[in-house]
């Protein structure tokens, strides 16, 4: 699998989301990326489900082969993912974050090994349309 969300779990918190927007569905989140950032067609991976504690914790979907748009039913879930991703940053590069309440896209073009971006997202832009939180992990 190409996508680095929802492949583990660690514990951890990111920052304060409770004025952040909120979506309803990974659909819906993905459709309001997808009309900011017009996601690739090609991306054939489909969507992926991460189990919680005896439901669905958490869904995600690739916008581009190093953009992945990640949405939430539980706060719990998504700082574990959230903590996941960021912890991937480091001496090879930063992860870009836009996060809403319940979801967040990741650019994680730079830490992914062998991995060429298809082209760049202006993450700091999406933030904005989305009246999102933009952040970077270093």
């Amino acid at each position: 699998m190409a996508a680095l969300g929802l492949a583990g779990v660690v514990a951890g918190c990111s920052s304060d989301t409770e004025d952040l927007p909120a979506f309803d569905s990974l659909n819906a989140t993905y459709q309001a990326v997808d009309e900011v950032v017009d996601c690739s067609e090609d991306v054939s991976e489909p969507p992926v489900k991460s189990p919680g504690s005896g439901k669905d914790a958490g869904e995600s979907e690739l916008c581009t082969n190093t953009v992945e748009v990640l949405w939430f039913d539980n706060d719990e879930a998504r700082d574990d993912v959230y903590e996941l991703l960021a912890s991937a940053a480091g001496s090879t590069g930063a992860v870009y974050f836009v996060e809403g309440r319940n979801w967040f896209v990741a650019d994680y073009s730079e830490v992914q090994a062998g991995s060429v971006p298809e082209r760049k997202i202006d993450m700091e832009q999406l933030a904005e349309v989305l009246d999102a939180q933009y952040t970077v992990e270093q």
